[in-house]
């Protein structure tokens, strides 16, 4: 039995796009459940108040420690009153959504069927065993009444009628925030503030460290029916003064370098509203490598109108969409496509979480310019009443944080580590009782050393919760007038008493190699500053620095005499450049160039390019060599962005 309103819902909600790409809406997997004997519930009653009607549903969340059971309290008016319902859950193994059938199963929602039961005038509940479901903790659930209805004696018949949803209780957790504010919001992939470190023996050591960039006092409003494509249909493109429902952030808005090194973790958003939310759906999306698994919308390309150059992207998409699209004859690269993310009495200050998925991960690329996104798709205001949020009702951004990972092998001898005890107040208004500045050589590092990474461990008396903090160090580069600090203040979000804060310094300061320029000055100094926390005062216990000395050599000069003999050799002058844009050497510009350059880029061994064809492809002259950027400079001149593919002299 499929749910008639869910499919009014995605009807409903705009398809959203992102770079060029489209969205289309939330979707949840709708079927049928039946009831179980009633269970000792211990947790407290969550009041809601929703009329339920048939075709309606509540969607709500398991609680994050999971759960053995749930009841619903549903009051009517009306003795005898007939009530046919459903529920399914979101499960921790696949198929990853089961039915409770009426024969007290679970089962996949395509085999389920609804349960049927009588309710008594006033309040009568509904008990549901997840114990066996292997129900997900923190996963999605739906409630949904197929039929409600009461006998009319002046008519002679069943009368359809409503009931109230008044109260979701589990057995061991709740399902619901308080009013003003989404809560219980968390990250399940890697987290800010850890860390590893393994020396390889062979003069390497391979460092990992997850970071949190935060953009705080953001203001950028979302407006839900208005996104990419509805522009692109009407051949415009949107300035910062017309309404969207999305917005993409930049790695490079939070600091983040461009590097092969980088792992994107999870993206946090704040959504602020001047009226009470109660349903909020959002997806997100992310540049992935033009072709490669996760690209949902090269997919696309020649089987769904208006995505012939669509491509580097990953959407987020409702399961119904995706079949729609399957069934038109697209093929994923990945089985499992994010479905969106829906939190239930949201409040007035929204926090959201997007987990980039492993398989995602993979294919994600992290240059500057490359996004991450996020797209509000539905909303409600009112439980009672299911009054949408329309365009007229804005909700509006106005924070944001980006997690990522940085894995490095380094060159590496030792580390040098030193006992302190400087205490930070971050609410002193001298930036000296904030700063932690220390000599290197008070580090035990020395002039010959090369530094890679600092780790910094701290300490409170009380919880710290958020910890902001930023980064700096001395330089030998006369042109950053010797110091280079991290451009955006870094955290660490829950942390408790203490903290290890592991610093490797980028490619720009460190570089990647031995043979690499390492700038930072070891006669110079560190910064550790400590702007934000629970706790106004930290103190700094320990500071380690992993560091290299570059081998030294030492030259013997030697007269010898020698004997010149004269050849002629016959040379061949290097290849030069036939056609700007054309990597594949087929005499056209067009757009298999640039997809050929953004394969070889992901596979080189399975997609080869010639010589020629390298200096063809090669029209970004700021980098040497095929990138991402000469692929994308080919699009913009095929799509007249780019008035030629000649390289500016």
């Amino acid at each position: 039995m499929k749910n008639n309103l869910s499919r009014r819902i995605r009807a409903s909600v705009v398809s959203l796009t992102m770079a060029a790409a489209m969205l289309p809406a939330y979707a949840a997997p709708a079927n049928a459940v039946t009831t179980m004997p009633d269970l000792s519930v211990v947790s407290e009653n969550v009041g809601v108040s929703q009329t339920m009607k048939v075709d309606s549903v509540y969607e709500g969340t398991i609680p994050d420690d999971g759960a053995d059971s749930v009841t619903f309290t549903l009051d009517t008016s009306y003795a005898g009153q007939s009530f046919s319902y459903g529920f399914g859950c979101s499960t921790q193994e696949s198929p990853y959504w089961l039915e409770l059938d009426k024969s007290g199963k679970w089962v996949d929602g395509s085999e389920a069927e609804g349960s049927a039961c009588k309710l008594d005038k006033a309040s009568s509940t509904i008990t549901i065993d997840l114990s066996k479901a292997g129900a997900k903790p923190g996963g999605k659930f739906e409630f949904r009444c197929y039929y409600s209805a009461h006998w009319d004696n002046s008519k002679g018949d069943m009368v359809d009628n409503t009931v109230k949803l008044t109260g979701v209780e589990f057995d061991g957790g709740s399902s619901s925030s308080s009013p003003g504010s989404s809560s219980g919001v968390e990250s399940k992939n890697k987290k800010s503030g850890s860390w590893s470190f393994k020396d390889n023996k062979d003069g390497t050591a391979t460092i990992s460290a997850t970071v949190t960039k935060q953009l705080d006092e953001l203001d950028y409003d979302l407006t839900v029916g208005y996104d990419e494509d509805y522009y692109a249909e009407k051949g415009v493109t949107p300035d910062e003064s017309d309404p969207i429902n999305s917005h993409k952030f930049k790695y490079e808005d939070f600091g983040v370098p461009s590097s092969d090194d980088i792992t994107i973790e999870s993206l946090y958003v704040v959504v602020e509203a001047d009226y009470d939310v109660d349903k909020f759906m959002y997806g997100c999306g992310t540049n992935v490598a033009m072709g490669s698994p996760s690209d949902t919308e090269y997919a696309k390309r020649g089987i769904i109108d208006g995505k012939d150059d669509a491509g580097y992207w990953y959407n987020e998409m409702g399961a119904e969409s995706k079949e729609e699209f399957e069934d038109a004859g697209v093929e994923f690269g990945i089985s499992e496509i994010g479905e969106g993310t829906t939190l239930e009495g949201a409040g007035k200050y929204i926090e959201c979480i997007w987990d980039v998925p492993a398989e995602v991960q993979k294919d994600q690329t992290h240059h500057s310019y490359d996004s991450i996104g996020f797209q509000f798709w539905y909303g409600t205001k009112d439980a009672s009443k299911y009054t949408e949020i329309t365009s007229s009702d804005p909700v509006t951004i106005t924070s944001a944080a980006l997690t990522y990972t940085v894995t490095k092998t380094i060159p590496y001898t030792a580390s040098s580590k030193t006992t302190q005890s400087k205490t930070l107040d971050c609410t002193a208004s001298s930036d000296s009782k904030k700063n932690f500045e220390i000599g290197y050589d008070d580090l035990g590092i020395e002039s010959d050393m090369d530094v890679y990474a600092i780790r910094f461990d701290v300490s409170a008396s009380k919880e710290i919760k958020k910890l902001v903090y930023g980064t700096g160090t001395g330089t030998t580069s006369e042109a950053d007038d010797y110091w280079y600090q991290e451009p955006v203040n870094s955290v660490v979000l829950g942390a408790g008493k203490s903290a290890e804060i592991m610093w490797i310094l980028p490619d720009k300061v460190a570089g990647k190699t031995a043979d690499d320029a390492n700038i930072v000055n070891p006669d110079g100094n560190v910064v550790f500053g400590y702007y934000y926390g629970e706790a106004d005062t930290i103190t700094v216990k320990n500071v380690e620095v992993y560091y290299y000395i570059p081998e030294t050599t030492t030259t013997t000069t030697t007269t010898t005499t020698t004997t010149t003999t004269t050849t002629t050799t016959t040379t061949t002058a290097p290849p030069s450049v036939t056609d700007w844009g054309d990597t594949n050497c087929d005499g056209t510009v067009e757009l298999a160039d640039a997809i050929l350059i953004m394969q070889t880029l992901a596979s080189p061994n399975k997609y080869a390019v010639t010589d020629q064809g390298r200096l063809n492809g090669d029209v970004d002259k700021s980098t040497v060599g095929l990138t991402s950027n000469d692929a994308l400079f080919i699009q913009e001149y095929l799509l007249h962005l780019r008035q030629s593919l000649v390289p500016a002299t």
